[in-house]
């Protein structure tokens, strides 16, 4: 299986994509019987407990000593959950209280999705030989083309414009993954936008001025994933 990841990255990614989805939902089976949590806090239990079934998997890949080495590069990309927080007042929105079904529900995907589309995903492609530029791109757009699925419960527009926004997420926290090797930051920042998405309710209704904020900020952040691997090799391990 490591060598087969390792020669055909992006078909594994696929295949890891699906078999980790599956394997999140047999895990979130007993916090649903057997607890008696609701759908959403059990699936991100499931989600956590297969991010630390694969991480363990593929630790030979992770660079344990750099943990935290990239949390400087990490704080530009802080931005997303500072939109989260403006948005929510130039909307109009709500402020709802944080309470431990919140932390799990935020806490989740930033685990899960890190180990899954970052650092598996990255540590794969190194193997390949491939170039940061393309690690980054590659990681980035599977990751937007994933909220695809979005699109059975919400409009079309709305989900073109998460797909667009998950893309600059996917590839900010690639660069800083290319560049430092620091799986933890990265699960921090994303940790802290879901966290605050869930904190600070927006709305979807925005004006012209919010729209070309929001805009604006993907353009930083994108600019700012570019200057990280432009110039620089990655981390090989």
């Amino acid at each position: 299986m490591i060598k087969f990841a390792g020669e055909k990255p992006v078909v594994f990614e696929i295949l890891l994509i699906i078999a980790s989805f599956l394997l999140s939902l047999i895990f979130m089976l007993p916090f649903q019987a057997i607890i008696g949590w609701p759908t959403e806090p059990a699936g991100a239990m499931g989600r956590i407990i297969a991010a630390v079934i694969l991480f363990l998997v593929f630790i030979r890949g992770f660079e344990l000593k750099k943990q935290f080495s990239g949390f400087i590069l990490m704080l530009p990309a802080l931005l997303f959950a500072l939109w989260n927080v403006i948005n929510c007042f130039i909307t109009g929105g709500e402020i709802a209280a944080p309470d431990v079904e919140v932390f799990i529900l935020g806490l989740a995907p930033g685990f899960f999705e890190e180990v899954v589309f970052r650092s598996v995903f990255i540590n794969n492609m190194k193997t390949k030989g491939m170039k940061p530029l393309t690690m980054m791109l590659l990681s980035g757009v599977i990751f937007g083309l994933m909220h695809i699925t979005n699109a059975v419960a919400q409009p079309l527009p709305q989900v073109l414009l998460q797909m667009c926004y998950s893309m600059v997420v996917g590839i900010t926290f690639a660069a800083i993954y290319i560049r430092s090797g620091d799986l933890v930051s990265i699960i921090i920042a994303h940790s802290a936008i879901d966290i605050t998405n869930r904190v600070f309710l927006g709305s979807y209704n925005t004006s012209a001025f919010a729209f070309l904020l929001f805009g604006a900020m993907l353009v930083i952040e994108a600019a700012y994933a570019f200057y990280l691997v432009t110039g620089t090799k990655a981390n090989n391990n």
